[in-house]
């Protein structure tokens, strides 16, 4: 094993710029790792080992790539500089530009999708809002005709068996609030607790709806209504959870 302190003493010409160094590592390294030694080109060699390949600014650069391979916990072959002719120069900066461009084109990717899948569950809220509202402009206009009955309750202060007060009010407001604050917070809320808003927010809804279904026949238009309702929140809850990290 090579020492890193007689390696970055050791006489050499003096650093007057970039210099291009090979180092050999024992056993074939990942194509994961390309963006932890970002800059070097990753040559798999026939015989097992890893070469890493690319132009160092000074022996600072030098002892932080050495630190990298020494965290690997791969043995260390061999650190040599290389004297490049100007086509090997060439080639060596296109490669790092291509690395450079590719690592923009995932991060633009990875910040698309991202925002892809806020506008998409920003939206499905916002249907789901659409649908209760007119559930319920249908429930305050059909309802005086199709269910009499319902209306004298509705008067008398009950909904079923359930005694209208301040608190049930409040509970359907919350409600309603969950549901139109999601529509703004789907689109500036950061992953985590984006994808754990949207999950718990739509099982909170699918719920409340489901349970509105029982304890008293709903009238057709109500269920038609309540069906698409849970099937969209249903959806969110899905859609959220499969959601994975774009930067894991």
């Amino acid at each position: 094993p090579y020492s890193l302190f007689w390696l970055l003493t050791k006489p050499s010409r003096p650093w007057d710029g970039p210099m291009v160094y090979q180092i050999r590592i024992k056993s074939h390294l990942g194509r994961r790792w390309t963006d932890w030694f970002e800059g070097l080109t990753i040559t798999l060699e026939d015989n097992g080992d890893t070469l890493l390949t690319g132009p160092v600014i000074d022996q600072a650069a030098l002892y932080g790539l050495l630190k990298k391979v020494r965290d690997l916990g791969m043995p260390l072959v061999s650190v040599s500089p290389v004297e490049p002719n100007q086509a090997d120069v060439s080639e060596i900066n296109e490669t790092h530009q291509n690395q450079k461009r590719s690592k923009q084109m995932n991060t633009d990717t990875k910040t698309t999708g991202m925002k892809d899948t806020k506008v998409i569950l920003s939206t499905l809220w916002i249907f789901a809002m659409f649908n209760y509202l007119y559930a319920d402009v249908y429930g305050l206009y059909f309802n005086p005709v199709l269910q009499k009955e319902l209306m004298r309750e509705l008067m008398a202060g009950y909904v079923g068996s359930i005694q209208i007060t301040q608190g049930f009010v409040l509970v359907t407001a919350i409600l309603m609030e969950t549901a139109i604050a999601m529509v703004l917070l789907s689109r500036v809320l950061k992953y985590g607790a984006n994808r754990w808003a949207n999950i718990i927010a739509g099982i909170f809804h699918t719920a409340f709806v489901s349970w509105s279904l029982f304890g008293q026949t709903p009238t057709l238009f109500y269920a038609f209504f309540a069906t698409i309702e849970i099937a969209c929140t249903l959806f969110i809850v899905w859609y959220a959870w499969k959601w994975t990290n774009p930067e894991g």
